[in-house]
């Protein structure tokens, strides 16, 4: 069993206190669910118990023996791995190489490449991963990475499992081939412990669930015993209907200077991106004028990503054009895109959103430096440091971020990051948002927070083109979605008087994610 008891977690970088105090246990063969809001210290306690953070105060004791983490390989030693969100993975190596990291088999020195793929080959087959182990990290979605990441504590015969928000980003039919296989590991006597703000499904699969509250454990109880009502009253300390309203993330950021974009849309015609190690892309056409939302449903194996990343700039068209705002912005890169009237929240929190070892600061005019460029000292390349202060305190206020600006992004819960992606992006001289997985993260609060701003955004003429594998979140927020199939859209849905139920939409958008023909 692994106990924590009394952990406290002091950050000097930004002056915040993360935990208070807190307790938690997990034992073998056991799912635990850790619940909480945006910044309660979920994340933190998990990080501590891994071995990536230090604790201030408190003890990690295993079996009933104390232990010290000074890095996370001290932690799988001792049995205890994690899967974070955005799972860190070295660049240029093939997958199987990188699972094996750190655990190579080896014989005086020689490590036996065959030996160590077989066993990876085999893991991945037994648990039904189905990975290319032999493509190059970087050319692998966020879904194949956390499947990875999970392969590489198995090889370890790792005892504890932490998942942190894996199942954010997986469509429906990949999310429930993790809760099985989380019931797997659980008959095969692995502690598995589960951060979500999925209730229903947390609810639905975990043993027990632990609940967390501005750095302390409220309560742990029966996950049989909780329901959404009383889990939201332990989350936030009020009445669930209370608690959305009482979010800070609620004030408008003031607008920026005159904008030079042009109100005209996103055009996508004919578009193909075929990037060798990556899924591709053909024949997508895409209308997105000012005021609508138009959702892209999918897999992210199957080419979201790699569409996400076309349009934005970030992958080169091999056909088809681009048009935003007027201008022809295809094979241009991310700054053309930006230019010409976009907006972008990635998916990718760590590899494009944000920079961790970044000043909060820096992370929230990441986008401003050149318009803070005013009059004669702004050409000669002086920003107004005025204007960047200003912005940064309307940002962090937008996104109920409390701290110094100063201190690292790295710092906050991931919660925490998300919001600041939003407030920034949301803040942006932009005619359309290109948003991927916005959800992410966030607690039930930041997501109505998140859809009330979103269509807040539209009805002042911006477009947005959201991309998510949450269904739930399409059917809330797009006018139409149209659902991507092997690099091609298999369907598009307007939702506007369809006199379909959810559940049919959702039966007709899976159906149509896996190339089903519809009636």
């Amino acid at each position: 069993m692994v106990e924590l008891r009394g952990i406290q977690k002091y950050f000097p970088s930004n002056g915040v206190t993360a935990l208070d105090g807190a307790g938690f246990d997990l034992a073998p063969g056991e799912i635990h669910a850790l619940l909480g809001e945006n910044g309660a210290g979920k994340s933190t306690l998990m990080h501590i118990m891994a071995g990536y953070l230090k604790p201030s105060a408190g003890q990690i004791l295993i079996d009933g023996k104390e232990r010290r983490f000074t890095a996370s390989t001290d932690a799988l030693k001792a049995g205890v791995g994690m899967i974070r969100q955005h799972p860190h993975m070295a660049p240029g190596l093939p997958l199987w190489e990188d699972c094996i990291l750190g655990a190579e088999p080896h014989f005086m020195g020689i490590v036996n490449r065959r030996k160590a793929r077989e066993t990876i080959s085999t893991l991945s087959e037994r648990w039904g991963f189905n990975l290319p182990l032999d493509k190059t990290t970087e050319t692998l979605t966020i879904s194949q990475r956390q499947k990875a990441a999970v392969l590489a504590l198995l090889f370890r015969k790792t005892d504890y499992l932490i998942f942190d928000e894996v199942t954010a980003v997986l469509s429906p039919g990949e999310t429930d081939a993790l809760l099985h296989l989380f019931k797997r590991l659980r008959t095969e006597g692995k502690g598995i412990v589960i951060i979500s703000h999925k209730l229903e499904e947390t609810l639905g699969i975990a043993d027990r669930v632990s609940v967390l509250r501005k750095g302390k454990t409220v309560t742990t109880m029966s996950a049989s015993s909780l329901d959404h009502e009383t889990v939201g009253v332990l989350m936030f300390g009020a009445e669930t209907g209370t608690a959305a309203t009482s979010l800070q993330a609620g004030n408008a950021i003031p607008p920026l200077p005159v904008s030079s974009v042009s109100s005209a849309g996103l055009l996508v015609r004919g578009l193909a991106v075929e990037l060798r190690g990556r899924p591709f892309i053909r024949n997508v056409d895409i209308d997105l004028p000012p005021g609508k939302i138009v959702g892209i449903a999918g897999v992210r194996d199957s080419g979201l990503e790699t569409l996400e990343l076309g349009i934005t700039g970030f992958l080169w068209p091999s056909a088809g054009t681009i048009t935003l705002g007027g201008r022809d912005i295809g094979g241009k890169g991310p700054r053309a895109f930006r230019e010409a009237g976009g907006a972008y929240i990635s998916a990718d929190r760590i590899g494009f959103a944000l920079a961790p070892m970044l000043r909060l600061r820096d992370t929230s005019i990441i986008h401003l430096h050149r318009r803070s460029r005013r009059g004669v000292l702004g050409a000669l390349g002086i920003m107004d440091r005025r204007f960047l202060k200003s912005r940064v305190r309307d940002i962090m206020t937008a996104a109920g971020v409390e701290g110094n600006p100063r201190g690292l992004t790295g710092s906050l819960s991931g919660g925490m990051q998300q919001r600041i992606i939003l407030a920034r992006e949301f803040a942006e001289d932009a005619a359309v948002l290109v948003l991927a997985e916005p959800g992410w993260g966030l607690d039930r609060s930041g997501r109505e927070r998140l859809n009330r701003e979103l269509r807040a955004q539209v009805q002042g003429g911006k477009g947005a083109l959201l991309f998510s594998t949450d269904l739930d979140e399409l059917l809330s927020l797009s006018d139409e979605i149209l659902v991507l199939h092997n690099g091609e859209f298999s369907d598009r849905i307007p939702l506007n008087g369809t006199g379909s139920s959810a559940g049919e939409l959702k039966e007709r958008i899976g159906r149509a994610m896996i190339g089903g023909i519809r009636d």
